[in-house]
């Protein structure tokens, strides 16, 4: 696939998202997600394409005023992320390290003093399940309600960008029929992160970055090892 065909792809989701959020009489409109660059995405042979799956995506807003209407990825991360804070910022210490040898945490410059740690996030690839503003605490009801209502829309933008790793923070459950994977398949030798491989895809079950109960350093440094065991 080339660049131009996926980001063609992406822009027919994205016209499908909006869609059914209105045949669905939603009332904020939809924020939309994909890959950062596709260009980027796809340029490199020698680094896996990963795709994140996280929940919502947060939106400051006053009671009752409608949202959305942008794009999480274009708008956002279209530059990388230049903040030390947030899910984004482990996000990005994930793929630098993946990208840059496998470094450590720890001999990983923060963001704000490195660019290039930031811009790593223009090669990934990172969804919600649910399109809509969400809070900085997601209900579970409401994401499997979200789930189930565009289920087939989020199985597609997965086969579109088709990765090499999927990380879901807290989310692949969501995903097992479709993967027809269950939780025994996983390896849960590394306790912050379970990880199983199938058809050349790695498979990562790890905490939510933005709900991470142990420190920030060991979360990057597990994944990031779970992920050196397969490239």
């Amino acid at each position: 696939m080339t660049p131009n065909e996926l980001k063609q792809k992406q822009i027919t989701i994205n016209n499908e998202i909006t869609s059914y959020s209105k045949n669905n009489h939603e009332f904020h409109d939809p924020i939309f997600d994909g890959v950062v660059n596709e260009e980027l995405f796809l340029s490199s042979k020698t680094k896996p394409k990963i795709l994140w799956i996280l929940k919502e995506p947060w939106e400051k807003l006053e009671e009752n005023e409608k949202g959305g209407g942008w794009d999480l990825v274009k708008d956002l991360l279209k530059d990388g992320w230049h903040s030390n804070k947030g899910s984004y910022a482990i996000m990005a210490y994930v793929s630098y390290s993946v990208f840059n040898d496998f470094k450590k945490y720890s001999n990983i410059s923060y963001l704000t003093q490195d660019s290039r740690v930031g811009d790593s996030l223009k090669y990934i690839a990172y969804i919600n399940i649910k399109k809509f503003p969400g809070s900085t605490s997601s209900n579970k009801n409401e994401i499997s309600e979200y789930f189930y209502k565009y289920k087939d829309i989020l199985i597609k933008q997965i086969k579109i960008i088709n990765p090499d790793i999927i990380i879901g923070g807290n989310t692949l459950p969501f995903f097992y029929d479709y993967l027809e994977i269950e939780n025994d398949y996983f390896n849960k030798e590394i306790s912050s992160a379970w990880y199983f491989k199938k058809n050349n895809r790695l498979y990562v079950h790890a905490y939510h970055p933005a709900q991470i109960s142990i420190p920030k350093e060991k979360y990057v440094d597990d994944i990031v090892e779970i992920i050196k065991l397969y490239y």
